[in-house]
């Protein structure tokens, strides 16, 4: 039970191509991210999250939590009710779900426009455990970001946002964690927001 609960941290810690594009362009779209919630100072939610082994022994597991985002990207949630297999992973950091660090830590391989979305395919900087990730950004923010790791397994996150005082922010999330031996579903909704914004 203990690599299931850390394959599921490791998504929340992580937790959604035709064409090469410049690298000023790809500043272009991180920055986009931004630019609608760039007033917002901070804010708090409540978190409730449902998570399915698919794969035996087929366990349900929820939790309830709390967030907290602070500019320019500082984002964590506290898990209230963590199983005893889970003790260890109440505190778990977002950052990862945060376009604007992505700079630091990905090179961008190509970025083509799908629509109104931006489609980006990554590399890790370093060597490791990661093969690519491939994300999707329109000018709410992040869409979906999906993790392919060397050993075959890969990590989705979908992201539905909704306005709140006019300014975007999750709804809800639904991953897909597949990795060797395990199959976990996770659906997260959102609700309590309280956000602390700049003065007019």
């Amino acid at each position: 039970m203990g690599p299931v609960f850390r394959g599921v941290a490791a998504l929340l810690a992580s937790v959604v191509l035709l064409a090469e594009g410049p690298p000023d362009e790809a500043a272009r779209v991180f920055a986009m991210t931004g630019a609608r919630t760039s007033a917002v100072r901070s804010y708090t939610f409540d978190l409730h999250v449902d998570f399915k082994l698919r794969t035996f022994p087929y366990i349900a597991i929820h939790l309830d939590g709390t967030g907290k985002y602070e500019r320019p990207n500082l984002y964590s949630i506290h898990f209230r009710n963590v199983p005893l297999f889970g003790k260890g992973f109440e505190n778990i950091k977002m950052d990862p779900l945060e376009p604007v660090t992505w700079p630091a830590t990905y090179d961008v391989v190509s970025l083509v426009q799908d629509g109104t979305r931006s489609v980006l395919e990554m590399k890790d900087r370093t060597d490791g455990h990661v093969r690519g990730v491939h994300a999707e950004i329109d000018q709410d923010g992040l869409r979906q970001v999906k993790w392919t790791y060397i050993n075959g397994g890969e990590i989705q996150v979908d992201v539905n946002p909704v306005e709140i005082d006019g300014f975007p922010v999750p709804e809800s999330e639904n991953a897909d964690i597949q990795v060797p031996g395990y199959h976990v579903t996770a659906h997260a909704t959102f609700d309590d927001y309280k956000l602390t914004t700049d003065p007019q």
